[in-house]
């Protein structure tokens, strides 16, 4: 579940990325309406997205 939900967040990413840097209108990515854009803006890098308990306790050694 995690993995997948990954997946998606990082397609969210490469469009909030797109529109940032690239300077693309939503048109231009995927020709967006208004709710994509606001998924797109309120996309989470990696490092701030919840984390798969099973792998967090893996990596404290606890299983």
């Amino acid at each position: 579940m995690f993995e997948l939900k990954n997946k998606l967040e990082d397609l969210k990413l490469s469009g909030q990325d797109t529109l940032v840097y690239l300077h693309w209108t939503p048109e231009q990515w995927l020709d967006t309406d208004f709710y994509d854009l606001m998924e797109l803006q309120t996309a989470k890098k990696p490092k701030d997205r919840e984390v798969d308990p099973e792998q967090m306790l893996r990596g404290l050694g606890l299983m």
